[in-house]
């Protein structure tokens, strides 16, 4: 029987323009679990173009 593999690190979250914020209270917020960090979208607000977190970029 296999295991599923777990992950220990957490994931970023991240605003609409792809900055990374803190939640605050008494705000409501719809979360959605993207490539490699979580997407926290204020109501009005719309998914922009946001980088892919887990490809690494050559530098």
């Amino acid at each position: 029987m296999s295991i599923m593999p777990t992950n220990q690190t957490p994931y970023p979250i991240i605003d609409y323009l792809g900055r990374p914020i803190q939640l605050q209270l008494f705000v409501t917020y719809r979360l959605r679990v993207k490539n490699g960090y979580i997407l926290a979208l204020r109501r009005n607000q719309h998914q922009q173009a946001l980088p892919n977190l887990l490809v690494k970029h050559a530098s």
